[in-house]
């Protein structure tokens, strides 16, 4: 489990709390029950153990690539 402590000590400035986004270009997008669905970040974007930028999505089990999701503005 990554602890918030690691997550504020290894923070990237490309997703905040909050913000909305969807994904794109990877497997994951192309299945229909994400296709299209607008996530909500649950935490700030940061990097993991292996230096890969991730931020975990409300509702998605486990941390994803933010390589694989785009901000969407209302």
């Amino acid at each position: 489990m990554t602890g918030n402590d690691y997550i504020n000590q290894n923070r990237t400035e490309t997703f905040k709390k909050g913000e909305k986004v969807v994904m794109h270009s990877c497997m994951e997008a192309k299945l229909p029950k994400y296709n299209g669905k607008i996530w909500t970040c649950q935490t700030d974007s940061f990097l993991d153990r292996g230096r890969q930028e991730v931020v975990f999505l409300e509702g998605f089990s486990g941390y994803f690539s933010a390589e694989y999701l785009q901000r969407v503005q209302y």
